[in-house]
């Protein structure tokens, strides 16, 4: 009788102290992931979460605090923690991006988190990615086609002193002089997941930062324990232009493997402006992409994706070409370690190439041109970068180093076709084989200090550009046209999370960049604004952007408010004078050299309002303004865009199954502008787009919307001229249909 007692007091025990001890999963909520090495105060005891984002706890009614440097604080009471043992999970809210930099993340489909924008329905459909990015406050694009080839700014700053990639790291270079083909261009669209926009000179974990790295992300695999296959079809159409765009993908997914297959076409032609002016802008735009992702086990991850992009016959008006092909390939392949009692927390390297085969020309102008013009060039751009990621109780750190080698080559070709030349042609030299290497070193440290999270992060460059084939002219002008940099950034910021709404953040921050291949090696093309021969400088100095910027950031539950002000002091700021000591060498009314000014500043802001009024409907409202000014000269820096505000209203009706949009822009008159630089006032407008989108069926939706509803006629400031008189304008009404369907 005893031992009875005995066993059944072991196993009443042994039931208590199973029960007590359970397990708790950890979660973040955007994503549904666990979150790993997160600390949980249990009565004055720490732990941390494993691999799987999951702790043990040995009571049930005990009052808990979990921290994560990424996370926001979570407290729960001992009845909280009670019933969060019987869900089996906890979720943490990522911290707002501008917690840690001020950084913005732009959702571009799918759920978006509370701390992300989310972008248009569709816009994986799109053709060029500018056009995405044109939707962000504060930037503009220049256009110098009506469909393609949108070249994004942002507070005032462009080309390369934009960083762009995809993944932290990939990206393709221009190779047409005239920047048809911008970086940006070869992003195919319906690969991303989200666009992280890094405003300033204060993160340079993805390479050199000046004035903002653009980082498209891709979506992480994500495996199936049974094989699935899944995919998505898109089409749109557009009225004004008779736009075609086609979207499709397909994906398979197994435990250990995701493939997934993706493609696109798009076909526009001419189309109207608000006065019905024909404005020049056939084009065909087609993508192919594959990804691979190969799960070796929990903490190893190896992604591989190849992208091929094709444009064919676009219309560049404002230029003395068109765009007659343009070839890209880009390959990469990732590698992702996740450690668990390690002294680090990840491991990820990555890879990549890219090769852009472009050819101009004005074959199509031939009746109205004295000169048979083409341009073949090539670029390729080869690099990589490997990371490690260590995660402390109340730390975040990044470090590691990268390598970037980027080099262009092509020839123009002109053949007189009247006049006493009549029958001559004339070989120029585009880029002199020219090349930069870069390679760096970089380091990024997050603290939390009680209230306050300190930011640090900084880089060192080690910067080569050579002429492998430099024309005898340009000889003639630098007898060394090969120079080396060595360039340092650093920024450093903090915040504080004052209540449960209220977030302010100030940072300070110093980036640096060398100049780039065209700046350095352009030999006498017309690139620029005006039709003055462009001639490059190898010997200009680095540019430096030494910035504040301010972070006010309010949110509550149906309410948020971001005000991100900024003021920028440029040395050594690259820019160009006309040279009268230079003739001209094809016609052109002079020759502008790149060259370094000592000063130039900038100043603006951003602000957005986002607010939920009743459950069904809720609004947007964004203003973006920038002042740039040539301190030197005293005279206001080139292409920057007017002041520009923007509201959309949406009504979300039966179940949110139909959504009901009004969007109205605002854009004010731009005077101060650089004359020496051939800019023209551009006067203010306004437009309407109405747009309803429905999905009535789970997987089936269908969209509707009609853009300038008022057929205003209007030129954004940053449009280039056809001609000395006419301008590039924007497109008339149009109505446009989309289509998508979910598998």
């Amino acid at each position: 009788m005893n031992l009875k007692y005995i066993l059944l007091s072991l196993l009443l025990a042994l039931s208590t102290l199973l029960q007590a001890q359970q397990t708790i999963e950890i979660k973040d909520i955007s994503t549904g992931k666990p979150v790993l090495n997160a600390t949980v105060e249990v009565d004055k005891i720490a732990t941390t979460t494993n691999s799987e984002g999951k702790f043990t706890l040995t009571s049930v009614k005990l009052k808990l605090i979990i921290t994560h440097i990424s996370y926001e604080t979570y407290t729960l009471t001992s009845s909280e923690t009670e019933d969060a043992l019987k869900k089996g999970v906890i979720y943490l809210y990522p911290v707002s991006a501008v917690m840690l930099n001020p950084v913005t993340i732009y959702s571009v489909k799918g759920k978006s988190a509370d701390q992300k924008i989310k972008l248009e329905n569709g816009d994986w459909v799109q053709h060029d990615a500018g056009q995405i990015i044109n939707q962000i406050p504060g930037f503009s694009v220049i256009r110098k086609s009506g469909a393609f080839g949108f070249d994004p700014v942002f507070r005032g700053l462009k080309n390369e002193q934009l960083n762009i990639v995809t993944d932290g790291a990939l990206t393709a270079a221009a190779a047409c002089p005239n920047r048809m083909d911008p970086s940006v261009s070869q992003v195919l669209a319906s690969q991303i997941d989200q666009i992280e926009v890094m405003k300033g000179p204060h993160s340079f974990r993805y390479g050199p930062a000046m004035g903002a790295v653009i980082n498209f992300k891709s979506p992480e695999p994500e495996f199936s324990e049974k094989q699935k296959v899944a995919g998505r079809v898109n089409a749109g159409y557009e009225s004004n232009g008779e736009v075609y765009r086609t979207e499709g993908l397909v994906a398979f997914q197994t435990k250990k493997v995701q493939l997934s297959a993706i493609g696109s076409y798009s076909k526009g032609h001419d189309y109207k402006d608000g006065r019905d002016s024909v404005m020049p802008s056939d084009f065909s735009r087609a993508s192919a992409g594959i990804t691979a992702g190969f799960k070796i086990n929990a903490a190893n991850i190896v992604q591989l994706s190849a992208t091929r992009n094709f444009a064919r016959t676009t219309d560049f008006p404002t230029l003395p070409m068109d765009l007659l092909s343009d070839d890209t390939w880009m390959i990469q392949a990732q590698y992702r370690k996740k450690a668990e009692h390690k002294w680090y927390s990840q491991w990820h390297t990555q890879v990549y190439t890219s090769f852009v085969d472009h050819k101009m020309g004005n074959k199509y102008r031939s009746a109205s041109v004295n000169t048979l013009a083409g341009t073949d060039a090539t670029t390729s751009t080869a690099g990589g970068r490997s990371e490690l990621t260590l995660t402390r109780r109340k730390a975040l750190i990044f470090a590691g180093a990268d390598l970037k080698i980027e080099k262009k080559e092509g020839d123009r070709i002109r053949q007189v076709k009247t006049g006493p030349m009549a029958g001559k042609t004339f070989i120029d030299s585009v880029w002199q084989n020219s090349s930069v290497f870069n390679s760096g070193f970089f380091g990024e440290w997050h603290q939390l200090l009680k209230q306050y999270k300190l930011s640090v992060s900084g880089r060192l460059d080690f910067v080569t550009g050579n002429a492998d084939a430099p024309s005898s002219k340009f000889s003639k002008q630098y007898p060394d046209p090969n120079n080396s940099d060595i360039n340092f950034s650093i920024s450093a910021g903090i915040s504080r999370q004052w209540n449960k709404n209220w977030q302010t953040g100030l940072w300070l921050g110093r980036g640096t960049r060398s100049a780039s291949i065209s700046e350095r090696y352009i030999n006498s093309l017309p690139i620029g604004t005006d039709p003055y021969e462009m001639l490059g400088n190898p010997q200009l100095k680095p540019e430096t952007n030494n910035q504040a910027d301010l972070s006010v950031v309010f949110k509550s539950r149906k309410t948020q408010i971001h005000f991100n002000g900024f003021a920028a002091v440029i040395s050594d700021y690259i820019t160009s004078f006309i040279n009268p000591a230079i003739a001209p060498r094809f016609g052109a009314p002079g020759v502008r050299q790149y060259t370094n000014t000592d000063k130039a500043t900038l100043y603006g802001f951003e602000f957005n309002w986002q607010q939920e009024w009743i459950p069904a409907i809720s609004h947007q409202f964004t203003f973006a303004y920038t002042h740039g000014k040539n301190n030197d000269l005293d005279k206001p820096l080139p292409e920057i865009s007017p002041a520009d505000a923007r509201f959309r209203i949406e009504s979300k009706l039966w179940k949110e199954k139909i959504s009901l949009y009004l969007t109205y822009r605002y854009s004010f008159k731009q005077d101060r502008i650089a004359d020496d630089y051939g800019e023209k006032i551009t006067s203010s407008f306004s437009t309407l787009d109405l747009g309803i989108r429905t999905q009535l069926l789970k997987n089936l939706q269908f969209s509707l919307a009609v853009n300038n509803l008022f057929n205003k006629a209007y030129r954004e400031h940053l449009n280039r001229y056809i001609n000395s008189t006419t301008p590039l304008n924007a497109a008339g009404r149009s109505l446009i249909a989309m289509f998508s369907y979910k598998f």
